[in-house]
């Protein structure tokens, strides 16, 4: 939250609350106006996805992020979707909006959009506005939200204020997230206004020493982060998000952090439910987010890529067990 004068509200227990991060993702009910916004408009430097080891990447600023845009990606993101829905609670917001409803509310990297679209539902008095490089967003949508074409790396020119802005698992979409979102996003805000970050942590724990350092899975996730790094487009800044807001300038920063299996190993049945969707996620993904990356630092052929996976998609089947 940006610092203002007048006291700052609060959250369950009465303390300020300001900066969150965690996963938390929800699905609301249609509104009962929508209206259709019109792709067919998009020029074709823009919708003529380019192909590459057999998938589509995004044409806009083609090239500046590694992961792929086609079906196959979306169905992945939305069973990612499913099990941080479920990790926290079906909730949309930390912030306290509804205290003090927004009127204007920016999503970036908003990948599919749903949550644009459920905020939307939320908040109908409000205006959303969503901006992803790819335009993969459904077309008809609540008549209070707004997709655009847009690369949030570059400076914002935007018109008027917000007062709350969003990013949910943007890991490798930033050079730098402090300079090109948070900063942007502090002086983008409203006074009072909030900014909730909901990403991860990219680096995997294991509090009972079943994934080995020298497991393939370990192994990939190193070169995994070590690519990111090299690429320009790291993906542990989720991890460091409380001092990251705090630099900025933002006041009174709370984090939150959730646990999230990458299978099914959990005994809770609520945990073990979202392993399974994200060990889905992981399996479905695992190409997507090896190849653009790993050939591009490593210089490795697709085949290699795919290859070096096998050992990595046993070890996520695995350790389940």
């Amino acid at each position: 939250m940006e610092d203002e004068s007048q006291p700052l509200p609060g959250n369950d227990d009465g303390q300020p609350i300001s900066g969150l991060q965690g996963y938390q993702f929800t699905f609301g009910p249609q509104a009962e106006s929508t209206y259709t916004w019109d792709s067919s408009s998009l020029t074709d430097s823009v919708v003529d996805f380019p192909r590459q080891f057999g998938r589509t990447y995004h044409a806009y600023k083609e090239g500046s992020y590694a992961f792929p845009n086609d079906e196959v990606e979306q169905e992945r993101l939305i069973l990612q979707d499913c099990a941080f829905t479920k990790a926290m609670g079906d909730r949309l917001y930390f912030a306290p909006l509804d205290e003090h409803p927004p009127k204007r509310i920016l999503d970036i990297a908003t990948g599919m959009g749903d949550w644009a679209v459920a905020m939307g539902d939320r908040f109908p008095n409000a205006i959303v506005t969503a901006t992803d490089l790819s335009p993969i967003q459904p077309e008809v949508v609540p008549a209070n939200v707004e997709f655009y074409v847009e690369d949030s790396s570059e400076p914002w020119n935007y018109s008027e204020t917000f007062d709350y802005i969003h990013t949910k698992t943007t890991g490798g979409c930033w050079e730098s997230y402090e300079t090109q979102i948070a900063q942007q996003a502090f002086e983008t805000l409203a006074p009072g206004g909030w900014f909730e970050s909901q990403e991860c942590d990219s680096v995997p724990h294991c509090d009972d020493g079943t994934l080995k350092p020298d497991s393939a899975l370990a192994l990939w996730f190193q070169e995994f982060l070590h690519a990111g790094v090299e690429a320009n487009r790291p993906h542990g800044e989720g991890c460091h998000l409380k001092s990251i807001y705090e630099r900025v300038g933002f006041v009174d920063v709370h984090e939150r952090k959730f646990k999230v299996p990458l299978n099914g190993w959990a005994k809770d049945s609520d945990l073990k439910e979202i392993g399974r969707l994200m060990e889905a996620n992981m399996q479905m993904g695992l190409s997507a987010f090896s190849l653009g990356l790993f050939n591009r630092v490593y210089g490795r052929t697709p085949e290699e890529i795919e290859v070096s996976l096998v050992e990595v998609r046993r070890d996520v089947a695995l350790l389940a067990r």
